[in-house]
């Protein structure tokens, strides 16, 4: 059984900013906003590069011989993509120390 709520009453609730969900998070969470420099350095580190490099390649040719239609086009595509991606990384990181 659901209680009529009075007009003006639902009005000022929609109208207050205490709600459960506006409640503030204590700053010793961390949120996906702070973790993002981590991440990209994570990502930029030149062993994860050489994984990505190998593993898309690798991936990516293994793709073209075993599967077969746009399931093997799409796949290679992708995966080789990706191998580009990190190579092109590894690539420029190379020429800038030089």
């Amino acid at each position: 059984m659901t209680h009529p709520t009075h007009p003006a009453t639902a009005v000022a609730h929609i109208r207050s900013s205490r709600h459960a969900t506006a409640t503030q998070i204590p700053s010793a969470h961390s949120s996906p906003i702070r973790k993002e420099p981590r991440m990209k350095s994570l990502l930029s580190s030149r062993p994860v590069l050489w994984f990505l490099f190998l593993f898309n390649l690798v991936v990516s040719v293994a793709a073209g011989f075993a599967l077969h239609g746009m399931q093997q086009v799409t796949t290679s595509a992708g995966m080789g993509a990706v191998a580009i991606g990190a190579g092109a990384a590894l690539f420029l990181r190379r020429r800038q120390r030089a």
